[in-house]
């Protein structure tokens, strides 16, 4: 099954929160590789750098879970896979007009959703309830 994981996700996986249990179970049990976005990309290397700013992290832990984070991607767990912009930003605001008022989705939240989509997922991997919400309602399993 083709799944997309959102950074949440990710982020799970290589720092320890609530979720990483869920994460770890939830990778073991799935085929690789899981896809995920430049988006993601981006918002993982963040969340590194936001950690090392609130003293969760040092700069040389936020490195080495950096590196753990490539080596995954080298070995094919995980893949990054680009979306053209035009109908990333284009099906993220179709999805806007039709569930934020109803999920108050936010509009990064859209981006993996819509990435997700115009990539032909059938999983979408996310502990954050609202997003979940967006690709059940759009017909990917969480």
């Amino acid at each position: 099954m083709k799944s997309y994981a959102d950074t949440g996700f990710i982020v799970s996986l290589y720092k320890v929160e609530t979720t990483s249990v869920a994460a770890a179970r939830t990778m073991d049990a799935l085929a690789a590789p899981v896809w995920l976005s430049p988006l993601g990309d981006l918002e993982l290397r963040n969340a590194f750098q936001l950690s090392v700013f609130r003293g969760e992290l040092s700069t040389e832990a936020a490195a080495q879970k950096r590196r753990l984070f490539e080596g995954d991607v080298a070995n094919g767990v995980f893949v990054v896979l680009p979306v053209p912009g035009s109908a990333l930003y284009a099906k993220a605001g179709d999805l806007a007009d039709r569930y934020s008022a109803c999920f108050g989705s936010r509009s990064l939240d859209l981006m993996h959703v819509a990435t997700a989509l115009l990539l032909g997922a059938e999983r979408f991997l996310s502990f954050d309830e609202r997003q979940r919400r967006v690709a059940s309602a759009e017909g990917l399993i969480c």
